[in-house]
């Protein structure tokens, strides 16, 4: 019989006297490609009720709300048509202890946030934060690694994002689960433990629709490494009705900045989607509350993990991308026939998904997964490819080739 360690990442929650905080980690403005000014994107977001806002506009580091943003015009022609105005002393702090408009409860500023690899064609993108790293720089094409070193070396944290827009899983589902692109980003994360993981969700889920799946395949492929792999869920705001479509939901005792960076590194947050169309269908539309988790119990002994939340109708546990139960508690004796070296649970309700970070299970056969095994000169090839791949020339031929191939689907598609 199978029993399991557990490795809960919300072992440390006090759930009786901590804080649940609405929180937004990618946004952006005329700093950089948004038409929505830098001043209204964070007064709408303080609006819309979040706790904590990191603003990371393209190339851009946010020093602070009421301070100037170093723009790049270069990159952004948005701020050169419109340059961005930033808030008054008065306002900054008043929005930070919630004096503002009488809210009652203050937003923290996530201040050093960047997106990093700003003028590249593929989306190849990753935010930076607590950072110096990245201002101006326009990046190299296909390169992730590269933007996750210089945010480590800085002392910063990284988050990789919107994985399957890169991927093109949204396209065909089948890039979600090749080897070669989960060992990319596998390795990346078992190098460098400052990359705290992927967004899982982003905006409105449609280019981003498969990245539940990619997260699946990245746990299996790195948890036995010794190291979990956080999913985040964010707008990506550069319009407004962006704002409110996904989320996280941290669990922390205060919201000061560095209270947020050890929330982020130790995972104790929830992400939250109104769009999540695989799990609940193309045609959902969100109504009311989002739902949410208000307490988990990882029981070792009685192999049991038992998780409490509100505006749900259902709950379900996954591992290795399947779903292996539903119900508030799962036992791991039960369903272990069907568990990998993790599981996690999400709520569905009428407001939309929400999902808990991974929980290591751990049944004493745990060995390192090995995805590819490729011969030196084979690795040697793959090399050079991924520099010629770095070049903006390869990527103009390459999306020359892919409009070709998409006016041929069209054409073809009018002739059926």
């Amino acid at each position: 019989m199978r029993k399991f360690k557990i490795t809960n990442p919300y072992a440390d929650v006090d759930w009786d006297n901590w804080h649940h905080y609405k929180t937004n980690l990618h946004t952006h403005s005329t700093a950089s490609d948004s038409q929505v000014d830098f001043s209204d994107m964070i007064k709408a977001y303080y609006d819309a009720g979040f706790d904590i806002l990191a603003m990371t506009d393209h190339g851009v580091i946010n020093h602070g709300w009421n301070l100037k943003p170093r723009r790049v015009p270069l990159f952004s022609v948005a701020s050169i048509i419109k340059k961005p105005t930033w808030l008054t002393d008065e306002e900054y702090s008043a929005i930070l202890d919630g004096t503002y408009k009488n809210r009652g409860r203050g937003m923290t500023d996530l201040r050093y946030g960047i997106e990093v690899n700003t003028a590249v064609f593929t989306k190849s993108h990753v935010n930076g934060f607590f950072t110096d790293f990245g201002q101006g720089l326009a990046g190299r094409e296909n390169d992730f690694e590269g933007c996750v070193k210089g945010i480590a070396e800085s002392g910063g944290l990284s988050v990789i994002n919107h994985p399957g827009d890169w991927l093109e899983a949204y396209v065909d589902v089948k890039h979600a689960h090749e080897k070669k692109n989960i060992e990319l980003f596998a390795d990346i994360l078992k190098k460098y433990p400052s990359c705290l993981g992927i967004e899982v969700l982003n905006r409105l889920g449609i280019d981003t629709c498969a990245d539940r799946i990619f997260w699946d395949e990245l746990l299996a492929a790195v948890i036995p490494s010794g190291r979990n792999v956080w999913g985040f869920s964010n707008s990506d705001a550069h319009a407004l009705s962006d704002i409110d479509t996904s989320f996280m939901d941290f669990v922390l005792p205060d919201r000061e900045e560095q209270t947020v960076r050890r929330g982020m590194e130790n995972g104790t947050f929830f992400s939250i989607s109104r769009y999540a169309r695989f799990e609940l269908g193309d045609d959902f539309v969100a109504e009311g509350e989002y739902p949410t988790f208000t307490r988990i119990t990882a029981d070792e002994k009685e192999q049991r993990i038992t998780v409490e939340g509100k505006n749900y109708n259902r709950v379900q546990w996954v591992s290795d991308g399947k779903v292996i139960a539903e119900g508030e508690t799962l036992d791991l004796i039960a369903a272990a026939q069907n568990i990998g070296c993790y599981v996690r649970a999400q709520l569905l309700g009428k407001g939309g998904l929400c999902l808990t970070q991974a929980f290591i299970l751990d049944d004493g056969n745990m060995q390192e997964v090995t995805l590819r095994k490729l011969t030196p000169e084979l690795r040697k090839i793959e090399r050079i490819e991924t520099k010629i791949k770095n070049t903006t020339t390869y990527v103009i031929g390459q999306e020359i080739g892919r409009e070709i191939a998409r006016k041929k689907r069209r054409r073809k598609a009018k002739k059926s």
